[in-house]
């Protein structure tokens, strides 16, 4: 008996166009970068006409808006886990970094490569990376603050020197696996980062038997 296909709704053609369009920026944008990929390219490497970026969003800007809320932003910088330490919280961008690493090298390799190209002045892509990479930094600030709070961060750190630190260092971890992609292990270094930021910003676990030293103000 042959089967009938059902036919999408056009809520569920919206979606899967847009999942396609954004999949395809993601891929162009690791190729070449944003400013050189055209939306005509966008919407032939989706599998559709060239005009198709202009009908579903309206301009190429409007998706890049989209690809960075829905995409890069949700998946770098999910909402903080209350139940976690203030030291895991200011961890959790390396931590984002080697799931990402894990489960989607290629959508981690368009993210650096998008944020790199708005080092140039007059790049229209700056405002929205500066605006990303603040949230970064506010998310560490605020893991540092608590973890002071908590107990699991040294008192007597400067917070806007450490936030500094793990930004700058994370820029850099990036950079380095895209020039070198072939001599450069990202998972191992995230990882020893990880355990050299816990190590200069954290308290050390008590030893077994040790007595254990109540957070400050507690």
């Amino acid at each position: 008996m042959a089967t009938t296909r059902t036919r999408r709704t056009q809520a569920e053609r919206l979606e899967l166009s847009g999942r396609r369009l954004l999949a395809a920026s993601a891929e162009l944008i690791a190729e070449k970068g944003w400013e050189a990929t055209t939306a005509a390219e966008i919407g032939r490497r989706a599998g559709y006409s060239r005009a198709m970026v202009h009908a579903r969003y309206g301009s190429k800007d409007a998706l890049l808006d989209t690809l960075l809320r829905t995409e890069y932003e949700q998946r770098l910088d999910p909402p903080a886990d209350a139940a976690v330490t203030g030291l895991k919280r200011a961890l959790t961008p390396f931590d984002r970094l080697g799931e990402l690493f894990a489960e989607d090298p290629a959508f981690l390799e368009s993210m650096f490569v998008l944020s790199f190209e708005a080092v140039k002045r007059g790049s229209p892509l700056r405002p929205r990376i500066t605006a990303w990479m603040e949230r970064i930094a506010g998310t560490v600030e605020q893991g540092l603050r608590s973890g002071i709070d908590d107990g699991s961060v040294r008192p007597d750190v400067e917070i806007s020197t450490a936030v500094a630190d793990v930004v700058a260092v994370g820029v850099g971890l990036a950079y380095g696996w895209i020039v070198l992609p072939d001599r450069f292990d990202l998972a191992a270094e995230l990882d020893r980062t990880r355990a050299r930021i816990a190590r200069d910003y954290g308290v050390p676990a008590p030893l077994h038997g040790a007595p254990q030293r109540s957070p400050r103000g507690r």
